[in-house]
């Protein structure tokens, strides 16, 4: 069969796709969306299934040296044979071989890793049943899914300073998921998402935070946010403490901390403000955490489990050194402090440790204000949504809210990170979170 596949730079590529070869559909497009909001000049990508060769022949075409490899021969063949038609020979290499083939290693000098995974799942019926070449393009792994064999085999090397960008099933789930990413500390961000008759496809993409500097880690600390202010003026910087004695809260409060419980904090340079007020700045930070610990955000800083607090964020900024801070306060386990039940994140993400419990934080902060990756850091707009969003969970489930003693109703949140409130038939902005009282 020949097809025209129309590319991201208008031109259309002529590609012939023999039987059993996953032919150029909406994800392929899909996947090749993503790929335009790359922010980096051309350098080496890696396609895992390439199938017809559609996406590494689009990246060859502006630039890209490529290593396809697909695990079904006539596919190797036709990607070859397209590459060849498409004036691409020099800088494409093909190869039979992929994920979960033995002796197979992602290129050292590789910058950039991308793979359209198979998110069929796996027939079940009698006597309904895929070919194996039709399996390995279309079906997801049976057990795992694909998705999670490709993390399982990253060595650290492979992961180093490489971005990764997969695309997705995300509705009905499929075994291949994001999530599986989230938890072992990558970050990530969705470069885009459609809705394919009853399906959702999604881009996204993947990275280490602080490929350049690891964590530092203190034993004992009065308290991390000013053992921060010695930390290196540049670069993703931060500092975790396995006992904190004196750590503070918003408007001065202390933050009790007990062995196994996360202390850290983030030392990034003022950039990552932008065009984000530092309000806004700590509750994205707080939705985002959220998000990754299956947790609650209660305006403007407060993590929430079935309305205890199990964890605080305080965001403060210096022009003298030109530094934004942020430091994280998080409980492992439930307890009573002073008379008041708090939950810990052993209920809401289960019993790991305060290290693996720091690089699933560490990566979600990075999702939203790393900008060493090659993908752009998300607008302030985009930051005021995702933390609404994270917000409404908790305000959907029953809240009570007062301004000084006045029922309101929470309505929005600003760019500069106030909340919105109805009281009565006046609207108000509110910044000052001594002005209002939230229960659940």
């Amino acid at each position: 069969m020949a097809v025209g596949f129309k590319i991201p730079s208008g031109e259309v590529i002529e590609l012939t796709i023999p039987p059993t070869v996953y032919p150029p559909r909406r994800d392929t497009r899909l996947m090749l969306d993503g790929l335009a909001r790359l922010t980096c000049p051309p350098g080496h990508l890696v396609e895992v299934g390439c199938g017809s060769g559609a996406i590494s022949i689009a990246m060859a075409l502006v630039g890209w040296k490529v290593s396809a490899f697909d695990i079904n021969p006539i596919a190797v063949a036709a990607t070859r044979g397209n590459a060849i038609e498409a004036g691409v020979t020099e800088s494409i290499r093909v190869e039979e071989s992929g994920v979960g083939e033995e002796g197979w290693k992602i290129p050292s000098d590789a910058d950039v890793i991308v793979w359209n995974l198979p998110y069929l799942d796996p027939a079940v019926e009698e006597g309904v049943s895929l070919g194996p070449l039709e399996e390995a393009a279309l079906g997801d792994e049976g057990e795992l899914g694909w998705s999670h064999i490709l993390l399982e085999s990253l060595s650290e090397g492979e992961s180093r300073n490489k971005t990764f960008i997969l695309l997705f099933r995300t509705d009905p789930e499929s075994l291949s998921s994001p999530i599986d990413w989230s938890l072992k500390g990558w970050s990530s961000r969705r470069l885009a998402i459609e809705r394919v008759g009853d399906e959702t496809l999604e881009t996204v993409a993947f990275w280490r935070p602080g490929d350049t500097a690891e964590a530092h880690y203190l034993e004992e600390s009065d308290s991390t946010m000013d053992d921060a202010r010695a930390l290196p003026n540049e670069g993703w910087q931060r500092i975790r403490a396995g006992i904190q004695q004196s750590g503070r809260g918003r408007r001065g409060s202390q933050w009790q901390s007990k062995e196994g419980d996360l202390t850290a904090t983030w030392s990034l340079n003022q950039s990552v403000l932008n065009d984000r007020s530092p309000g806004l700045l700590q509750v994205a930070v707080g939705a985002c955490v959220a998000d990754a610990l299956s947790m609650d955000l209660k305006w403007p800083n407060d993590l929430l489990i079935d309305g205890r607090k199990a964890g605080g964020i305080l965001v403060e900024s210096s022009s003298l050194d030109g530094r934004v801070r942020i430091g994280i306060g998080l409980n492992q386990n439930p307890s009573n402090v002073e008379g008041r039940d708090v939950a810990g994140w052993t209920e809401s993400i289960g019993d790991i440790d305060d290290v693996s419990a720091f690089e699933i934080v560490d990566a979600a902060i990075a999702s939203i204000l790393d900008d060493s990756v090659p993908i752009a850091t998300p607008e302030s707009s985009q930051l005021q949504r995702g933390s609404w969003t994270a917000m409404s969970r908790a305000l959907s489930r029953g809240a009570e809210a007062t301004r000084t003693d006045v029922p309101v109703r929470i309505a929005g949140l600003k760019e500069s990170g106030a909340l919105v409130a109805i009281a009565g038939s006046e609207l108000l902005v509110i910044d000052d979170v001594g002005e209002l009282v939230i229960s659940f």
